[in-house]
């Protein structure tokens, strides 16, 4: 079975076209790195967009790799016309309508110019991409809250395009099963924010006669 590990990359700045990371995001990044070195991973992959780039940097140094960049994982704002300046949804305000979108579960009504079906399309070749290339691996992809959302809902048979809000740097996890069936194994995974990764100790050998 081929896993892909679906990372949403960490806090970025805000305000700018294509922001990297704030100082928090790095740190969360490296909590996310540091974490993974207790999982095998055979291949990283990752968005062109520097936010991805900047939080699979401390996972590519941790393990050794060069991660694989994609274009095909970057943003829905990738289909759109006009650049897109980001905002963290963290930062809207309260009465702002794509806040109250969200809050509601149609956030898609804001993004009226993007074409969904190719935007789906997109996605579902990518992950097809990496799981073809990587047969019975563990690959860490790490890209955007949309993508995710929109893969998963696909996976899942979800209405929804954006129905999920995942944290930065969390991880949801998918398999394709030897008959080639895309399945679920969890969704917005984040304890490695709030806790480290602990091997247990090994077990006392006994000793003969004792």
């Amino acid at each position: 079975m081929t896993e892909l590990l679906l990372v949403r990359h960490a806090l970025p700045e805000g305000g700018v076209m294509d922001p990297g990371l704030s100082q928090t995001g790095v740190a969360q990044a490296e909590r996310l790195a540091g974490w993974l070195t207790g999982e095998r991973v055979d291949a990283v992959c990752t968005s062109p967009y520097q936010r991805a780039r900047d939080t699979a940097a401390p996972v590519e140094r941790r393990l050794g790799m060069i991660a694989d960049v994609l274009d095909d994982l970057r943003e829905w704002d990738g289909e759109t016309v006009q650049p897109v300046v980001y905002t963290p949804l963290e930062e809207f305000d309260p009465g702002d309508p794509r806040a109250v979108a969200l809050a509601e579960g149609r956030f898609e009504d804001f993004v009226p110019e993007l074409d969904l079906p190719a935007f789906r399309g997109r996605i579902s070749r990518v992950m097809n991409q990496i799981m073809d290339a990587h047969p019975g691996g563990r690959v860490v992809v790490v890209s955007h809250g949309g993508l995710i959302n929109a893969y998963l809902a696909m996976v899942i048979g979800a209405p929804r395009v954006f129905w999920f809000h995942p944290g930065y740097t969390s991880v949801s996890r998918v398999r394709r099963v030897p008959a080639g069936r895309v399945v679920v194994e969890s969704v917005n995974e984040t304890a490695h924010l709030v806790a480290d990764r602990r091997v247990p100790a090994a077990e006392p050998v006994p000793v003969p006669g004792s």
